[in-house]
């Protein structure tokens, strides 16, 4: 059995109780906003016998506040501000089978990590796994799954017009791996078919390439996502324009590990959703960029509510003008060093603007970020860090682009983690 508890504390120059506030209308003055709260995670697996093995994730408290408003740690079941977590759940339940033709899994699994950390969520996902041992040879090796998203009864006290006989919606994956001492790649296929919507046969389609590179001193990690296919509204009872999927995103770091100091170099990318246009351009939903990509303490952080949607909704709020809808172009370059065994720095800057502007005669730009970070090993096995972001924030926040202002903003975040 493993586990984490993370305990960790957080100061908002600007809040109004979710996320970050960056508009500042004439004689508005945004209140700062302070807060705790904490997370402990227990990883049980049960070995049956030599083929089966049982494994879950439990959350006791999952980004649970202190206190007792709401979604406090001391009101009753209560759930974070985001709504999606509850004081004590199961995150992950399932089962590993040592099958004759490959490793089997079913249940609850974790469903957001693949390739690098970008556009991951911490998520979960009810599926059927296998990787065959029969399409593995050498480096290569596959998995394919089904995973149920929705499961929708047909509702049969409306007109038969507006539903489909099967109203569930389905994802079904195939991947490849490539894996040696110096590389890790993948390339996935992915169907979604959503019949959810009654009135529309919607198949949403991606294509997601993946590799992570290191030899000697260098690293490059790279990741590229397609997005495509369509929505018909055949089945619609009131015209409706049929859409298609078409979207792009990537991501790209390069770096160098010199004795204690690694600079790093990234650049990564979301296409937004052009104004005006039928088709489904926006890549990032509201999920942003992921809950597990955070190179930066506040564009990409959890506690800000902007492209992070861990804590918060990310980027829909109207403080945040919508930043999921319109993308982002950014460009990091950081650098960590390692002061002993036990201390170690980070720092970082930022410049970033959004692909599309959701606003007419709206600003691109959302601003220069600056960073600096700690970390200070107390035991092997216990953690402290302090963490500090600026944003010199950019215009693209303003909600109306000739009056209003934006605020410069800052975050002040320190949190103590162990881990068993």
């Amino acid at each position: 059995m493993s586990g984490t508890y993370l305990v960790e504390g957080a100061y908002l120059s600007d809040s109004r109780g979710a996320g970050l506030d960056v508009t500042e209308a004439a004689g508005e003055n945004s209140p700062s906003d302070a807060y705790f709260m904490h997370t402990f995670e227990i990883r049980p697996t049960m070995k049956v016998n030599d083929k089966i093995t049982m494994a879950a994730n439990i959350r006791v408290a999952d980004d649970t506040f202190w206190g007792g408003q709401a979604g406090g740690d001391l009101t009753s079941n209560s759930t974070t501000t985001a709504g999606t977590h509850n004081d004590f759940y199961v995150h992950h339940l399932y089962m590993d089978y040592a099958s004759p033709i490959g490793k089997m899994r079913f249940g609850r699994t974790p469903a957001g990590p693949y390739g690098t950390s970008y556009l991951d969520p911490d998520s979960r996902g009810d599926r059927v796994m296998l990787w065959p041992s029969f399409l593995a040879s050498g480096p290569v090796s596959t998995l394919f799954f089904i995973q149920k998203i929705t499961d929708a009864a047909r509702d049969l006290t409306a007109p038969d017009a507006t539903h489909q006989s099967d109203e569930d919606s389905t994802k079904y994956v195939g991947r490849v791996y490539y894996k040696t001492a110096n590389l890790d790649s993948g390339l996935s296929y992915e169907v979604t078919d959503n019949q959810v919507t009654n009135t529309a046969d919607d198949v949403k389609q991606a294509v997601i390439v993946y590799g992570k590179y290191k030899m000697d001193n260098f690293f490059a990690n790279g990741e590229v996502q397609h997005f495509f296919g369509s929505k018909d509204y055949d089945h619609a009872l009131v015209a409706t324009a049929d859409q298609d999927y078409d979207s792009w995103a990537a991501m790209l770091q390069v770096g160098a590990k010199f004795d204690a100091l690694t600079p790093s170099l990234m650049y990564f990318y979301a296409q937004g959703q052009e104004m005006n246009e039928n088709d489904i351009e926006n890549h990032l939903g509201t999920a942003g960029t992921g809950d597990l990509f955070e190179p930066l303490y506040i564009l990409t952080g959890r506690h800000t509510g902007m492209l992070n949607n861990d804590i918060y909704s990310g980027g829909v709020g109207s403080n945040m003008r919508n930043m999921s809808a319109a993308g982002i172009h950014a460009v990091v370059a950081a650098a960590d060093y390692a002061v002993s065994n036990q201390l170690s720095l980070h720092g970082a800057i930022a410049w970033a603007q959004a692909d599309e502007e959701q606003v007419v005669g709206q600003d691109d730009e959302y601003g220069w970020e600056y960073n600096i970070g700690a970390a200070y090993k107390l035991l092997d096995n216990l953690t402290y860090e302090a963490h500090f972001g600026y944003l010199d924030t950019g215009d693209f926040f303003k909600s109306t682009p000739t009056t209003d202002d934006t605020e410069n903003v800052y975050i002040l975040t320190h949190h103590l983690t162990m881990t068993f």
